[in-house]
């Protein structure tokens, strides 16, 4: 199957709920019953939103409210037809559309990228945790195959809870239980392109969405220009690609990237530590026994109106000198919720990216 479809993203905090129900639980059910195949429930590390506060896994901000995001992806009108569902089950939070290419099984080997503002493409494939090709983690495989054929960079992100295969997975403290895994990869199109048949044979069931992209930096080096648009009626993201490594000042780049932004007023970050992949030139790589400092790469998102993210754009372009892949897109459709109020419309048709 190839088609036009939506990806849903909700980003919110774990200790909110819906009704007797924690709202994660009460999504990923609303999700399931809706008959969407394909979600991941990923735990951020820090992160703040409506009410400014940074929850972050550690000192000085500690926190037992660390912001979740959700992303499910599926055809536009099955997408669509859950909305009223996903505003029952979190009450607070931010909630996005974008438009994607949806591409599933042998077809995948066929699909190609949709026209888009950018010069660059955005590839992002979805399986459980638990597949394995030739004795080796499958998500593995397919960053090495990635990384072959010339990424920029690829970062595996580990759900904690979602649908494979419209299956509900959860993983626990001591196993993964085969819940969802989403590797994100950013490259020029003509690079990706390429990996799509190889993709298509490494997998039992593949499943991808397709975008283009304006990727702006990579490793200090200005790309292309930041996309600007006099339309503040959509939301523009920021998606910053590195290592926990990474330091600027001698500070972690991902959370210096938080705290500043969170000083320059910008309406919300998250950031989400991921399991496997690469930003450099280095080999891909995560943690490994024995060593005592993470390497697992990190992935921040950063959500705003146009106008906003070009006065956000200093401090982004400042902290990422030296180290990052930084990548923009246009948002068509995003609700934003808190105390009883709501801003921004999910209609999409009314909107273009």
């Amino acid at each position: 199957m190839i088609a036009d479809a939506l990806r849903l993203s909700v980003y919110f905090g774990e200790s909110i709920t819906s009704g007797p129900l924690l709202a994660s639980e009460a999504l990923m059910r609303a999700l399931q019953r809706r008959g969407i195949a394909t979600a991941a429930l990923l735990r951020g590390i820090e992160g703040f939103g409506i009410n400014r506060r940074i929850h972050a896994e550690r000192f000085p901000d500690v926190s037992t409210d660390l912001p979740l995001l959700a992303v499910a992806v599926d055809a536009r009108r099955r997408i669509e037809a859950a909305l009223d569902d996903v505003d029952r089950a979190v009450p607070r939070g931010l909630v996005t559309l974008e438009h994607a290419r949806l591409a599933s099984g042998p077809d995948v080997a066929e699909a190609e990228f949709p026209p888009g503002p950018g010069q660059a493409a955005k590839l992002t494939l979805y399986c459980g945790s638990d597949e394995r090709v030739m004795g080796r983690p499958a998500y593995r495989q397919a960053v090495a195959t990635l990384r072959r054929h010339g990424a920029s960079g690829a970062i595996v992100l580990g759900g904690v809870d979602g649908l494979v295969g419209g299956r509900r997975r959860r993983a626990t403290l001591l196993r993964s239980n085969g819940a969802p895994m989403v590797v994100i990869s950013v490259a020029p199109a003509g690079l990706l392109q390429p990996c799509l048949p190889y993709l298509a044979d490494l997998l039992r069931s593949p499943l991808v969405t397709l975008e283009r992209i304006a990727q702006v930096k990579h490793d200090g080096a200005l790309l292309e220009p930041l996309p600007s648009s006099a339309h503040d009626g959509i939301w523009q993201t920021i998606r910053v690609y590195t290592r926990r490594t990474a330091q600027v000042d001698g500070r972690p780049l991902y959370g210096e990237l938080t705290r500043r932004l969170r000083r320059a007023d910008a309406a919300g970050a998250t950031t989400i530590m991921g399991e496997w992949g690469f930003s450099s030139d280095e080999p891909p790589h995560g943690d490994k026994l024995g060593r005592v400092a993470s390497h697992r790469p990190t992935y921040t998102v950063c959500i705003d109106r146009p106008s906003r993210i070009a006065e956000l754009w200093p401090v982004i372009d400042e902290l990422t000198a030296e180290h990052a892949i930084v990548t923009s897109l246009f948002v068509p459709g995003y609700r934003e919720r808190a105390a009883g109020t709501a801003r921004g419309t999910l209609r999409v048709s009314a909107l273009t990216p």
